[in-house]
């Protein structure tokens, strides 16, 4: 009977691991969420690093056909037996990674004018100064009693407006 084991990997080879093992025949999953990257760039990354899935009959097809996999340091483990994973779980990772709702960050040029969407500021116009850092973070400048403010709120708390002011 075919059953999902957590495969442990070297850093940053689930994906060749996932590719080999699917080469072979072998049912894999390996959860992937989108992460922001200096700022902006969004890329795919393992949610668990170091670990994927993969649906095997230990049984019919033995442990060494996983094993010997180039990348893979081992199959997860307890007492000396491989640990299986309900199907159950891996049903509910895959469902709860796939509602996840990702934001789309935009990118703003400094002297752009944008609104505040959430947080203390809420629904105020400001102008975007710069990026603080490869975080979430950036700097806009509030007009607050006649004089421009500098302000640090998260980068997914703005969007952009249609006009633009001049430098």
């Amino acid at each position: 009977m075919k059953r999902w084991y957590a495969l442990y990997t070297k850093p940053r080879k689930e994906r060749q691991v996932s590719d080999i093992l699917a080469s072979k025949g072998i049912e894999t999953y390996l959860p992937l969420v989108r992460v922001r990257k200096r700022g902006r760039r969004e890329v795919e990354q393992p949610f668990f690093p170091c670990y994927l899935f993969a649906r095997v009959d230990l049984a019919a097809e033995g442990l060494s056909s996983v094993c010997w996999t180039p990348g893979l340091r081992k199959v997860v483990n307890f007492g000396g037996e491989p640990a299986a994973v309900p199907d159950a779980v891996v049903a509910l990772i895959r469902k709860r990674l796939a509602e996840r709702d990702y934001p789309r960050y935009e990118a703003f040029e400094p002297g752009e004018r944008v609104r505040i969407k959430a947080g203390p500021l809420r629904d105020l116009e400001a102008i975007f100064d710069r990026n603080l850092s490869p975080s979430d973070r950036v700097r806009v400048l509030v007009d607050i009693l006649g004089r421009l403010t500098p302000c640090e709120i998260e980068v997914d708390y703005l969007e952009k407006v249609s006009r633009r002011l001049g430098r």
